[in-house]
């Protein structure tokens, strides 16, 4: 062997040794955990509305009202929600006896419910199990280490019911529609047909759904699976004609367009796309003036943001101020306006800026997270990232409460971007640390890949 290339092999076993997370295989029984407990979380939040529109008609349904049925089936799954917290506990327990494991990105990720329960707490307010709950949810995924590429399994989950949805709309409209103003073909309609709202009580609530599965089908390794699953969910989020969902879309399509051009510098791009999104976020409430600009949004904006003085700026209203004022609300501006349609307006109230500062430092922090995820996990979360800070400027899309419509969609894959860790090592040896299912980078790195390992050592 020259010289020349024993100091070519020399250097790329140095760059196969740059950290990099998710470097360890899993057992098989790790990733049936795994899915097992994305698909928990996915059924618990979707089996409520689709219980309730499989069961009685849209014609005589009230928004907000839950069927008999579909009541108990929320509640089902709402006691479900407390088995990952008994697992997550047993495996805590193995992971400090026998791996260590990086600490750090699950403690910044739980920081905002942190400071929601804090703020609560000292106002002499109720801390309710559905605002500690997310934490459970967190630490669950962080100790399991759930990998990002087991979030396909939301954009397969997630385009079924899309198709599903249309295909029911077509041959049972009665089951599907709503009896409200989307219920007819709008100006607003961009298919000329009523709107989509699926098995959700809004086409917004399903456009956004739909929306935050996008960017998830990247994960597919093969070109015909990622753009089947992309092109049903686009389908129907085109059909929900929410605009807040093509707007997010436009912006996953804008992350794709610059995977394929921009190789080299990608990375520092799309860090820029998602600050730019999240000072959108801010910006946008604080400077609008027109109470009719964003489809009234505007006007809502003014309101609530009109409510903060003094230090109320920093430490906000209370968690439950939309809900404890929601009558105040809909007799000054619209039945709309129980939330702030923007991730600013909303949380600047109910938390104070503190809580909008810790939810952008998590969005930024998973970001900084997903550049050592290989280059098509880190492309779909980032686009994750970016669409879902592009839905947050005109809807409530960050949510804080376990379990919720949203929270499959939105915040089991901030999750798991946000507790990937690059320091997963058996703390002793021997075989203890695969029991966890993880192997240890370390390890793998230090066994030769080949004869031609052997071959640089004798050389």
């Amino acid at each position: 062997m020259t010289s020349s290339a024993v100091a070519g092999a020399r250097a790329r076993v140095r760059t196969s040794d740059l950290p990099r997370l998710e470097a360890g295989a899993r057992s098989p029984g790790a990733r049936a955990a795994s899915y097992g407990l994305l698909l928990v979380f996915w059924l618990a939040c979707v089996s409520g509305p689709v219980a309730q529109t499989l069961t009685m008609s849209r014609r005589v349904a009230v928004e907000g009202v839950k069927t008999t049925l579909a009541q108990a089936v929320v509640d089902a799954w709402n006691v479900a929600f407390y088995l990952p917290a008994v697992v997550a506990i047993l495996v805590i327990v193995f992971r400090f006896a026998f791996v260590r494991n990086d600490v750090a990105p699950v403690l910044v990720l739980i920081t905002p419910w942190l400071w929601i329960i804090l703020n609560e707490f000292a106002r002499g307010g109720r801390v309710s199990p559905q605002m500690i709950l997310p934490i459970g949810v967190a630490v669950t995924f962080w100790a399991l280490q759930t990998r990002v590429d087991d979030l396909k399994l939301y954009a397969l989950l997630t385009a079924a019911l899309a198709a599903a949805s249309m295909a029911l709309t077509v041959t049972a409209p009665t089951l599907m529609y709503m009896p409200q103003s989307f219920d007819a073909a709008s100006d607003k309609s961009l298919t000329g047909l009523p709107l989509l709202a699926g098995f959700f009580s809004h086409p917004n609530s399903n456009g956004l759904f739909l929306l935050l599965a996008l960017p998830l089908a990247h994960l597919f390794s093969h070109w015909y699976l990622r753009w089947a699953t992309a092109g049903v969910i686009l389908a129907a989020i085109v059909w929900s004609s929410s605009r807040t969902a093509l707007f997010g879309a436009a912006v996953w399509l804008v992350v794709m367009l610059l995977n394929l051009l921009l190789r080299a510098s990608l990375r520092r791009v799309l860090g820029v796309l998602l600050i730019g999104l999240v000072a959108a976020i801010a910006v946008i409430p604080l400077t609008t003036t027109d109470p009719e600009a964003y489809t009234d949004r505007g006007a809502i904006w003014q309101f609530v943001l009109s409510q903060l003085h003094g230090t109320e700026w920093i430490v906000g209203l209370g968690h439950t101020w939309f809900t404890d004022h929601y009558d105040l609300l809909s007799s000054a501006l619209s039945t709309a306006a129980g939330h702030g349609h923007n991730v600013f307006a909303n949380y600047v109230v109910t938390g104070g800026l503190i809580l909008v500062m810790l939810i952008a430092l998590v969005l930024l922090n998973a970001a900084r997270i997903a550049a050592y995820l290989p280059h098509r996990q880190h492309v779909a979360a980032l686009a994750f990232l970016c669409v879902l800070a592009a839905a947050s400027i005109t809807e409530t899309a960050w949510r804080t409460d376990a379990p919720d419509t949203l929270f499959a969609s939105m915040i089991v894959p901030l999750f798991v971007i946000a507790t990937q860790s690059r320091v997963v090592t058996p703390a002793l040896t021997g075989r203890r640390g695969e029991a966890t299912g993880e192997v240890s980078a370390r390890r793998t790195r230090s066994r030769p890949r080949s004869g031609r390992g052997r071959q640089l050592r004798s050389a």
